[in-house]
């Protein structure tokens, strides 16, 4: 058996893996989706269908973002394999970019429940799909679908995002786990992503695979890539196509 939980990130929601589910899924794999609930789509936390320890099933957390500290610990603690998504140990770096990075975090935090909230939530997320475009009308639909408990969950969940130092709670030094970077990412700082290596490279047994991708952001869109990384949890090696850490 072979089944997929994926969480999202912040100010994200499980719309976003659509493409996902269903070139998965056509492969055979189960999929479930986390949801934080911050817009018009009901708070989910699913389980794994199924617990045993066979050699041949494989349990995928794929988290994106702030998403492998959001998604439920005991998910990622029974995971076999995780997938990193531009995702990060600390989001601050701790050198040079330090208090401007806090400064603009600290800023959005504030816009959250007033009449800045809408603009600051659009500016993040054409930032987050740079260099590929965004469904705006889309956009603007969901901006006007947050809830007061979806905005208390951004607040706090901004908050996580801001005082995170270490791994993700509930991750096995045993799980395999591959990181996928996005080339042209305008969110997570390169320092941020040296951190997270340098941090599983520490803590797991085996070393983290990683994949580098040319022309995304920090959302991936592309359909090449996500068959990419679904060629990777297919195989144990797939060593054309990533490289040690």
């Amino acid at each position: 058996m072979k089944e997929v939980i994926a969480m999202h990130g912040w100010a994200g929601d499980s719309n976003q893996w659509s493409n996902w589910e269903k070139i998965f899924r056509c492969s055979g794999w189960e999929w479930q989706n986390a949801e934080r609930g911050y817009k018009a789509i009901s708070p989910h936390t699913p389980k794994w269908n199924h617990n045993s320890n066979q050699v041949e099933l494989k349990r995928v957390a794929i988290c994106h973002s702030l998403g492998s500290h959001l998604i439920d610990k005991q998910v990622l603690r029974s995971a076999t394999h995780v997938v990193l998504i531009n995702s990060f140990s600390r989001f601050i770096p701790s050198g040079k970019e330090h208090r401007h990075i806090q400064m603009a975090l600290k800023k959005m935090m504030t816009a959250i429940n007033t009449p800045n909230e809408a603009a600051m939530l659009r500016k993040f997320h054409v930032k987050a799909y740079k260099p590929n475009g965004i469904d705006i009308e889309s956009l603007e639909e969901n901006l006007h679908h947050i809830s007061d408990s979806g905005r208390l969950r951004l607040k706090n969940d901004l908050t996580r995002l801001i005082n995170s130092d270490s791994l993700p709670i509930g991750l096995n030094s045993c799980v395999e786990v591959l990181i996928v970077n996005s080339e042209e990412d305008f969110i997570l700082p390169n320092q941020t992503k040296v951190k997270l290596t340098e941090d599983l490279t520490k803590h797991l047994e085996v070393l983290p695979k990683k994949i580098n991708l040319q022309e995304e952001g920090h959302y991936i869109t592309k359909i090449k890539n996500i068959k990419k990384i679904k060629q990777w949890v297919e195989s144990s090696h797939a060593k054309n196509m990533v490289e040690p850490s």
